[in-house]
């Protein structure tokens, strides 16, 4: 009984889906962000010092493939990040 569930990167869609179950259960469901300047400082000092990778799941190069990315984060195929870059010839 009890216990808490917490949800973040909500970068897949915008809803959290629960059955009654989790209230009956008395379960706490809290939303996470990512803090304030001065944690978003420590954390970036952190992934540095301990020389953090993060997943990628997909790299595309080229805003033409812009669509595309959005697309694979609109259905939550990836696993990790998804990365765009420019190609060296592009103007902005």
């Amino acid at each position: 009984m009890g216990g808490i569930i917490v949800s973040y990167g909500m970068t897949v869609k915008w809803e959290v889906n629960y059955d009654i179950h989790a209230v009956l259960r008395n379960i706490e469901v809290r939303g996470s962000t990512m803090g304030s300047r001065v944690e978003f400082g420590e954390m970036v000092d952190f992934v540095g010092k301990y020389k953090i990778k993060p997943v990628v799941s997909h790299v595309w190069r080229g805003l033409e493939s812009a669509e595309e990315a959005f697309n694979v984060m609109k259905n939550g195929s990836q696993f990790g990040k998804l990365v765009l870059t420019l190609k060296d010839d592009s103007k902005l």
